[in-house]
């Protein structure tokens, strides 16, 4: 699992007025295959990020014109989810707790080694690997919410125990996500009864919520059965 967000590309936005510094960070980023933008002062950064998304901004603090405190909370009204690395003198460090309180993921005081910078940069890589993970599993669990739902309805469709044509159209006329409806779509329109790759899809489904628990092993049962009569009729 390591490898995976370890070597996960990232848009970073590093800003600082030396320019020297700003291309020795770019540099460093990029062998580390980052998506890279460099920009030598803060007003610069804010617009480039009003029309870009980045996942991670590297900011130096203190800049004329527009400080790091600046970017940071400019960024963060409109990208909440960035994380952001505040570079900092030793004697502006009250301003880097400040901007911890308000938001930045971590910042390094100068002077640094490049090895700290990448620990640091590569801790924000997992983090944001993290909550990319999480949203994920929260969109499966919410798609099998709705499949079970819909294993609900089909159970209970019928008194007789046969599933609903018309259940099925309204379904599919509200774009919910039916289990097996996309094997009627293809049975009614195409009229070909042999059909059996959506069918194939539909069990998946319904085995996947089996396995995860969604579905007990006589549900799982009965749904299985009604697919098989639809296809019968």
């Amino acid at each position: 699992m390591r490898e995976v967000w370890y070597r996960m590309p990232l848009k970073t936005l590093i800003v600082d007025d030396d320019k020297k510094l700003l291309s020795v960070l770019t540099s460093l980023l990029v062998e580390d295959d980052h998506d890279v933008t460099a920009c030598n002062n803060g007003l610069d950064a804010i617009e480039k990020c009003r029309g870009e998304k980045f996942d991670l901004l590297i900011s130096d603090l203190m800049m004329p014109g527009a400080s790091g405190l600046d970017v940071l909370r400019e960024t963060r009204k409109i990208y909440p989810d960035i994380l952001v690395i505040l570079i900092t003198g030793f004697a502006s460090i009250e301003s880097a707790v400040q901007a911890i309180r308000e938001g930045a993921y971590d910042y390094i005081t100068k002077p640094f080694k490049l090895e700290e910078i990448k620990i640091v940069v590569n801790n924000a890589r997992e983090r944001i690997h993290l909550v990319r993970e999480n949203q994920r599993l929260l969109t499966e669990l919410r798609e099998a919410y709705n499949q079970l739902h819909m294993v609900k309805r089909i159970m209970g469709a019928e008194d007789n125990g046969e599933l609903s044509e018309a259940g099925f159209s309204e379904a599919r006329k509200n774009n919910e996500p039916f289990i097996a409806g996309s094997m009627l779509t293809h049975y009614y329109q195409e009229n070909r009864p042999g059909i059996n790759t959506p069918m194939l899809s539909d069990l998946e489904r319904i085995s996947v919520l089996r396995d995860r628990g969604f579905l007990t092993e006589e549900e799982f049962r009965l749904c299985k059965s009604k697919l098989f009569k639809t296809l019968q009729h």
